[in-house]
């Protein structure tokens, strides 16, 4: 069965490049790619400690599902938004 969700998996954008927009154009294409591929959400997770990183997710669009909280992982925080259809 298809899954209705794209998951993106460890985006990071270097630090030097940091305020130029590229995280944000990066969502925005793979949304695109998301709704051209029947998908109905993108779901990704983040870093669980770092409120900043939570707020720029939320910042766009995200809303927060739950966060996990497992000791090998750092990671756990998990967002999602929803896929418009393409036009």
């Amino acid at each position: 069965m298809r899954s209705d969700a794209l998951y993106v998996p460890r985006m990071i954008v270097a630090r030097s490049h940091a305020g130029l927009g590229i995280g944000g154009k990066l969502l925005a294409w793979v949304s695109e790619k998301a709704a051209e591929a029947g998908r109905h959400w993108l779901r990704l997770d983040a870093w669980r400690t770092n409120p900043h990183l939570h707020a720029y997710y939320l910042g766009h669009g995200f809303r927060h599902v739950r966060t996990i909280d497992l000791p090998h992982r750092g990671s756990g925080a998990l967002f999602q938004r929803a896929i418009s259809a393409p036009s």
